[in-house]
């Protein structure tokens, strides 16, 4: 008999062998791991758990879930969201571990939610196939839109002094600095990002992120423990998550190629590759809101102190042909709405998450 149980910091150990065991094979298997500590990013935005699946006392794997503040047809609304799975070798293909998983959902979840959301790689074709099919048991997965996240070589930033970082101690007019009034603008390079005094950069964010599905809430509680900055109605955080959830190359299929690679990328500024057992040293470039403008972003990727930075968009935003440019590496995917009762409202806005919180 499979049991289903909502894990405590005595599984830390086992969360994390499970993340760091069970990644996803391409040409490199990638693996998503949270050291040192699997809840030491706890309840970042929100309120998050993960359940442990057992059956005869072996364990069959894990899944995430959580109940974060986003925006839905331009509100603010509690939804949940589903992520982490990881299935043990032996243990997968297996229909009925996946139909008592999804029974065990609204069990373990600490309250109610309207229904939850997801985001499955489109390489994924297997798991997509699955959860599209209407599979007796299983409940219905509502396509939401395709999002892509970018990878992007900081080495091609450029520093145009554009962007102010917020100074969460001051007053609102000395945290966005530069001179009020001027807008970066639309297409061409601004010249000077200082903005009105009068608009708060939570405000602003949240203002610009009520137009897409599933985009979070900010609250400037939240946002004073990030690195934010602001140019006129644009707003970015730089955020560095690997000390504590880290995106690690776990094997690569031919790895005596990498070090040529990397030799090759640093002449063409290109995104450089991890070590085996290394983690990708990245940042997110999280909660972004800004124009379709070259300098900007080239100012951008210029305060990262790492070497690559990551953006995700829902997949026709105008942000991306300026984003191409930068030669970055694409990662697709698909959101989905799963429901267990009924199904989500119909709505013409694109859904785009953020890429940091997931």
């Amino acid at each position: 008999m499979t049991t289903f149980r909502v894990a405590t910091e005595a599984d830390d150990a086992l969360l994390r062998g499970l993340l760091r065991e069970n990644g996803m094979a391409t040409w490199v298997e990638m693996t998503m791991e949270r050291e040192p500590s699997f809840f030491a990013a706890k309840n970042t935005l929100g309120r998050d758990w993960a359940v442990i699946a057992e059956d005869r006392e072996k364990v069959i794997g894990m899944y995430t879930a959580s109940i974060m503040p986003v925006h839905l047809n331009g509100k603010p609304t509690n939804l949940g969201y589903l992520g982490g799975l990881r299935v043990n070798p032996q243990h997968r293909r297996r229909i009925r571990y996946l139909r008592e998983g999804y029974a065990s959902i609204t069990r373990c979840a600490p309250a109610s939610v309207p229904w939850w959301f997801t985001v499955v790689a489109r390489e994924n074709d297997a798991a997509r196939r699955l959860l599209e099919g209407a599979v007796p048991g299983l409940p219905p997965y509502h396509v939401q839109g395709d999002y892509v996240t970018f990878a992007l070589p900081v080495s091609r930033g450029k520093r145009h002094g554009l962007w102010r970082r917020v100074d969460w101690s001051a007053d609102v007019s000395s945290a966005v600095g530069g001179r009020p009034g001027r807008q970066p603008s639309p297409g061409g390079t601004p010249d000077d990002c200082g903005r009105d005094a009068r608009a708060p950069v939570v405000g602003i964010y949240n203002k610009a992120a009520a137009q897409f599905q599933y985009s979070p809430v900010l609250t400037r509680e939240f946002a004073e423990q990030l690195e934010f900055y602001v140019c006129g109605e644009a707003v970015a955080a730089l955020w560095d998550q690997r000390a504590f959830k880290q995106i690690v190359a776990r094997r690569y299929r031919h790895p005596s190629l990498i070090p040529f690679y990397n030799a090759y990328a640093r002449i063409a500024r290109r995104i450089p590759l991890p070590r085996e057992g290394s983690a990708l040293d990245q940042t997110f470039l999280a909660f972004l809101s800004m124009p379709p403008d070259l300098a900007l972003l080239q100012d951008l990727l210029a305060l990262c102190k790492t070497p690559v930075a990551s953006i995700g968009v829902h997949a026709n935003h105008p942000l991306i042909p300026i984003i191409e440019r930068f030669k970055p590496v694409r990662y697709p995917a698909r959101i989905y709405a799963v429901t267990f009762n009924g199904a989500p409202p119909v709505t013409t806005l694109p859904a785009q998450p953020e890429a940091a919180l997931l």
